[in-house]
């Protein structure tokens, strides 16, 4: 097969796919931690060891572009965000920056962070706001029943837990 319709790619970087943005004038949200991240990011995309890679390599210049292309949404994002930092008055309900732990109907527990839209990741645990239960859970206190419709059909969760700080493990 020509090479010409494979993809070689010895960097094993994924691809950046950035967010969809929301709509313009609308607020976006994101932790002091969110923020410090999308800044590390940043610093390490436009930083010097960024362009050291070989650039003999076969698609260092589509590297370089996906990394410029990532920075440039950095920066966009970064200007446009506002920091939200969790305040002491807001412990024992839930609110942006909140960890929460949930209790399912079959007793399983999951702890999330709610988080802006720009830092969510389920996986690692972060939430996004803008969420259906996040939005569900926004408000509520610790023994109430949060009702969520998803996709696979209904499921009720317990809040057990809420704080703004992470739990010690």
């Amino acid at each position: 097969m020509s090479k010409a319709f494979t993809k070689e790619d010895s960097s094993g970087e994924e691809p950046v796919i950035p967010r969809p943005r929301p709509p313009s004038g609308d607020k976006r949200y994101i932790t002091p931690e969110g923020y410090r991240a999308l800044q590390e990011e940043l610093a390490r995309l436009l930083g010097p060891e960024a362009g050291e890679e070989g650039q003999e390599a076969w698609g260092a210049a589509d590297r370089k572009r996906e990394r410029e292309r990532r920075a440039h949404f950095l920066s966009e994002t970064l200007e446009e965000v506002r920091v939200v930092a969790p305040e002491p008055s807001q412990e024992g309900r839930v609110f942006f920056g909140a960890w929460v732990t949930l209790e399912d109907e079959e007793g399983a527990e999951v702890t999330y962070r709610i988080v802006g839209p720009d830092e969510a990741d389920v996986k690692a645990g972060r939430l996004s706001v803008e969420s259906p239960l996040a939005r569900a859970l926004l408000g509520k206190e610790v023994g109430e029943a949060v009702p969520v419709e998803r996709p696979r059909g209904a499921v009720e969760y317990t809040l057990t837990r809420v704080a703004y700080t992470p739990a010690s493990h």
